[in-house]
């Protein structure tokens, strides 16, 4: 009977974490924001990445905690970057997968910059550009423009460096052009 009572228990939590999971929501701290970069497999280089910028957000950033998400690549994170429940933030894309995106999705979300090369692609970084629930407009505004501030800072890429010899911030403006992409009002020119 104990042992049953125990195991529900369990169930009910992990249930409850896993329900919440990919939801952004203010932290403790009103001025803070706590967004999801969608990367991808947990065993590749980009997850790698993602979890650097994720730590360089929280060291170097103001307001803000960028969170790694492991997902199962740039299509996925197109989808649930256009996704109305449960989406993400912020996902790493790379230019063949953003063209092929459909017109619906493409307007869900706007271009940042492009983050450097993985297997002779561009990866590029895009943002959501609905705001998540209870964060007005210019709350989510400052967090995007904060993130691409400490993305192109020195540390961050000597951080991200460690972990993704490809990662080299720029402008990622053709890219985003070829795809039918509009670019964010923080996105690096």
């Amino acid at each position: 009977m104990r042992r049953k009572l125990i195991k529900t228990f369990a169930a009910l939590a992990a249930i409850t974490v896993l329900s919440g999971f990919g939801q952004t929501a203010p932290t403790a701290h009103a001025d803070e924001l706590e967004l999801i970069l969608g990367t991808g497999d947990v065993s590749g280089k980009l997850f790698a990445a993602g979890s650097a910028m994720s730590m360089a957000s929280v060291v170097e950033g103001k307001g803000i905690k960028v969170y790694n998400y492991g997902t199962k690549g740039g299509k996925d994170n197109i989808k649930r970057i256009a996704a109305k429940k449960r989406a993400i933030n912020f996902a790493l894309v790379t230019a063949k997968d953003l063209a092929k995106a459909d017109e619906k999705a493409r307007k869900a979300f706007s271009g940042l910059m492009a983050v450097g090369k993985a297997k002779g692609e561009n990866v590029l970084l895009i943002v959501r550009n609905q705001a998540p629930k209870k964060i007005s407009k210019g709350d989510y505004a400052a967090a995007v423009t904060e993130f691409v501030r400490v993305l192109k800072s020195a540390k961050s890429a000597k951080l991200v460096k460690k972990e993704w010899s490809g990662f080299n911030p720029s402008s990622g403006a053709s890219d985003f052009k070829a795809a039918g992409v509009k670019l964010h009002k923080a996105a690096i020119m």
